[in-house]
Parts: structure tokens; sequence; C-alpha cells
């Protein structure tokens, strides 16, 4: 086997370990990337729990003070409260008591989406830690596989070449790049 040929072979099993390597590199770049955005969903879902709750807290102070203004212009009137007055009351706290649970709902609602956005990234992690494994693994197998694919072609060149052939064989192989 001549020195260029050894030259070959250990280049093209370098250039194959380091593309595996450049591979695992990036999906552990990838892994972290997805690790970073699960963190951020999730501190944005405490973020929008704790907003949505102080929502429904405002509009349930928001929906008192309202309680105690109708109460207030209803006993300022002299009207007594039984009846329409009290109907009417009853109907506006009914109406403030769905609009907290409304308000609540759709705070769980955007709390659940951020969480699932979180999961999702986590498994996306999972999964790129996986492939990074993968690329290391296979970086070393096919450098591995092009030092013999390698030495394997020397050797049949090399045994082509103590063949007895005719010149017309030679020539052939030759026009077709074998020898």
């Amino acid at each position: 086997m001549s020195g260029i040929e050894i030259a070959a072979i250990v280049l093209a099993s370098y250039a194959t370990y380091q593309s595996g390597q450049s591979a695992q590199q990036q999906a552990k770049a990838q892994a972290k990337w997805h690790a970073y955005n699960a963190k951020v969903a999730e501190q944005e879902a405490e973020a929008e729990r704790q907003a949505s709750a102080f929502e429904a807290k405002q509009q349930r102070r928001r929906g008192a003070q309202l309680l105690a203004r109708q109460r207030t212009l209803i006993g300022a009137s002299g009207i007594e409260m039984e009846g329409s007055p009290l109907l009417v009351a009853e109907d506006t706290a009914a109406q403030l008591a769905k609009e907290n649970i409304n308000i609540r709902l759709q705070g769980l609602r955007r709390v659940s989406q951020f969480k699932s956005q979180s999961i999702l990234d986590i498994s996306k992690a999972s999964a790129s830690k996986s492939q990074a494994s993968s690329y290391g693994q296979a970086a070393y197998i096919g450098a591995g596989s092009s030092i013999l694919s390698g030495i394997a072609g020397a050797q049949y060149r090399a045994d082509m070449k103590n063949l007895p052939y005719t010149s017309s064989d030679v020539a052939l192989a030759k026009k077709h790049g074998i020898m």
C-alpha cells in the first residue's frame, strides 16, 4: 500500500469522523435550545397563572363595588330591597360570577397551552439528546468503516495488479478506471 493510499484512507476516515462529531454537536445544541424553550414556556405559564388570578381578583373587587353602588342607589331611592330591585341585584351578582369564572377559565386555558408547549419542548430535547448520542457512535463506526473500505480497496487493487492479464484486459480495465 502506497503512502498516498494510506493518506487518502486516513483523510477519508477523519472526514467521516468529523462529520459525525459535527452532527453530534449540532444535536446537543438543539437539545439545549429545546430545554431552554421548555423553561421559558414554564415561566410563561406561571406568569399567566398569576396574571389571570390577579385579573379575577380585580374583577371580583369591581363587582363588589358595583353591587354596593346598586344597593346604595336602591336604598337612597327609598325602595325596599325586595321584588324587582332584589331580582336586579341577584342578576347582577350572577353575571359578575359568570364573568369571574370566564376570566379564570381563559387563564387556565392559556396556562395549559404554555404547559403543553413546555412538555413538547422537553420531548424534543430528549429526542435531540438521543440523536446526539447516535451521531457520536455513527462517527466512530463511519470512520472505522472508511478505514476498512480503504484497506480493502487498496488490497483489491494490489491483487488485481498481480494477476496475469493480457494487454487487452489491461487496456479495458484502464478504460473503465479499474486499474
